[in-house]
């Protein structure tokens, strides 16, 4: 198990396995787009068969999925589509957001994450799998540590310093394996500062890079941040390029939303001589 993987990144246990499955249905539709069997559902996320069963015949009663009696597939119903609508006007552009993913990822072939903060880590919100030949494969909901990941550093270098040494004092409370003092980690939220994004290789996973940056906040103030990811070797010599990407297209979501924007360094040359791998 990685370090950086703990306990609390697995649904606690006082969370409602029935209202667990449920959302993890739901992420998986968002991720296959496509009608699905139960057997689809139960070998994709490890659930009893009855009970995956039990749980999709559930939600199309009360209108959540539709049910194709001829081909025994499952889809969500058009009361889905409604249910967030309200909460695009209050956070971020989202169809834009996904759109942006979308670009990124047929650019770069890498796995593309958009995370949000959730206390002391960031979330992955939404996740677009790689499709280059060597690639990780990364599950929505999944959650690291803000101070021990990529994009968990950039969504902690957008908040307030003593909030950010609150949340980096925990951490290492946490996990006191971890190698890294407190100035170590606060001289790198700096550095994510000048640059406005953070590149970092073995971080979380060995053998993996990740490239992120923050995407200015809605008018909630809820601070997200958007990566690239892909293995060391696919990301070695696609650096610059994949950075002038996730720029271009970061500043051109940013002139469609009107939002404000903090420039990041333009200087080439700095991106290779910082760099960064993980201490």
């Amino acid at each position: 198990m990685n370090a950086n993987v703990l306990k609390s990144e697995q649904p606690s246990a006082a969370t409602v396995k029935s209202a667990t499955r449920v959302l993890e249905i739901f992420e998986y539709f968002d991720e296959v787009r496509r009608p699905v069997t139960i057997q689809d559902v139960a070998q994709a996320l490890s659930y009893p068969h009855s009970s995956t069963a039990a749980l999709l015949k559930s939600l199309v009663s009360l209108g959540y999925l539709e049910h194709d009696d001829r081909g025994k597939t499952f889809f969500p119903s058009i009361r889905i589509s409604l249910l967030g609508n309200w909460v695009e006007a209050e956070a971020l552009p989202i169809r834009n957001v996904q759109r942006l993913m979308r670009r990124l990822s047929a650019d770069t072939g890498c796995t593309i994450i958009l995370a949000a903060r959730l206390g002391a880590y960031a979330q992955y919100v939404k996740v677009i799998q790689g499709t280059s030949p060597i690639r990780f494969h990364v599950k929505p909901s999944t959650k690291r540590m803000l101070a021990f990941s990529t994009i968990g550093r950039v969504l902690l270098s957008e908040l307030p310093l003593p909030e950010a040494r609150r949340l980096i004092h925990d951490a290492l409370a946490a996990m006191p394996e971890r190698r890294e003092s407190m100035q170590e980690i606060e001289d790198e939220l700096q550095r994510i500062r000048k640059r406005g994004l953070a590149l970092y290789s073995d971080l979380v996973t060995p053998g993996a890079t990740m490239l992120a940056m923050p995407i200015p906040m809605g008018p909630s103030g809820r601070s997200v941040a958007i990566g690239i990811a892909a293995p060391n070797e696919y990301f070695r010599n696609r650096k610059q390029p994949f950075t002038a990407l996730l720029k271009n297209a970061i500043a051109e979501h940013i002139s469609q939303n009107g939002q404000g924007f903090k420039e990041t360094v333009d200087d080439e040359d700095q991106l290779e001589i910082d760099d960064d791998t993980a201490p």
